[in-house]
């Protein structure tokens, strides 16, 4: 009789685990069949992005579809990657046939032009993984964005950004540059045209600014500003450009006057359409004042001079 109840409890006993290891791979199993995206993080340089797999679960586009913003806005777990909205939760999305429609906070405005070009590259491609969205558009406290090229943040595909074998988002293209530099004698400006090919990922202002740091190439104009000069930040907003220069451009090695130096940025700036005033700061100083002569007002909006360009013959 005792052998009788051990053989039932044993038996029962095997039952339990065998009920449970049941359940256990059923629920494994439902997750490996979870659907694989490809999210889209920032790499730690932030010039370009990498795409990391991750599992979907939910059932409903919808459901799939926040599972996917959270991954956009939650940091992933390897380091040195950053994802697109970290700090910056959508505050709303809607679906329209095959359309996402992100609402984005006001501190979407305030990322610098090469992040958010990077951080909406990452959001579209990222949405158009899911297999029923083939069109993102962002909206910030419900207005478009607009790019330098007038380009509106609406229905944008991922086709519309390319995505190389090396994990990096860059896209580069040709563009010819109007720029100034010195006369020989530095009391003037010439302009000059440039045939550039630069990554795309990489706003125009701060292209335009690159290359008037890096000088000349020909014989007939001179440089203008300190070739060790760093860009801190670009900015545009509102048709103002905001250029914020470390200190090594208060120095400036060459023989130009201040003016032929400050406007060879300016001129060189409003020559893109989307810019008509630029503002130059410096970084860690309130009031620079440029080759000990020239005081940097961070009040003041510098528009184009002409009267400093010399005419052709």
């Amino acid at each position: 009789m005792r052998d009788n109840k051990r053989l039932y409890t044993a038996l029962a006993a095997a039952a339990v685990c065998l009920l449970c290891l049941l359940i256990y791979i059923g629920c494994s199993s439902s997750e490996d069949r979870g659907t694989q995206i490809h999210v889209f993080y920032l790499n730690s340089e932030e010039t370009g992005l990498v795409s990391r797999t991750h599992s979907l679960n939910a059932e409903s586009l919808y459901g799939r579809a926040a599972e996917t913003m959270d991954y956009l806005s939650q940091g992933p777990v390897e380091e040195g990657l950053k994802a697109p909205l970290m700090g910056m939760d959508c505050e709303e999305f809607t679906i329209e046939k095959d359309v996402i429609i992100l609402e984005l906070p006001a501190a979407y405005r305030d990322l610098d032009t090469i992040t958010e070009k990077l951080t909406r590259a990452a959001i579209v491609n990222t949405l158009c993984e899911l297999e029923e969205i083939n069109r993102v558009t962002i909206r910030v406290k419900g207005a478009l964005l607009m790019d330098e090229q007038g380009n509106k943040s609406e229905n944008m595909t991922s086709d519309q950004f390319i995505y190389s074998t090396g994990n990096e988002m860059l896209s580069y293209e040709n563009a010819e540059v109007h720029l100034y530099f010195a006369t020989e004698d530095g009391k003037k400006l010439v302009e000059t045209y440039r045939t550039v090919v630069y990554n795309a990922n990489i706003p125009m202002e701060r292209m335009v600014v690159e290359q008037v740091i890096a000088g000349p190439k020909g014989d007939f104009n001179y440089p203008t500003v300190n070739e060790n000069t760093k860009i801190v930040n670009i900015v545009t907003r509102d048709n103002i450009c905001t250029v914020t220069l470390d200190k090594t451009f208060l120095t400036n090695p060459h023989e130009v006057d201040p003016e032929v130096a400050i406007y060879s940025i300016v001129n060189s700036l409003t020559e893109i359409p989307s810019i008509r005033q630029v503002q130059i700061l410096i970084e860690g100083e309130e009031e620079p004042v440029f080759m000990d002569s020239y005081p940097l007002d961070a009040e003041t909006l510098l528009q184009k001079n002409t009267d400093i360009v010399q005419t052709r013959e």
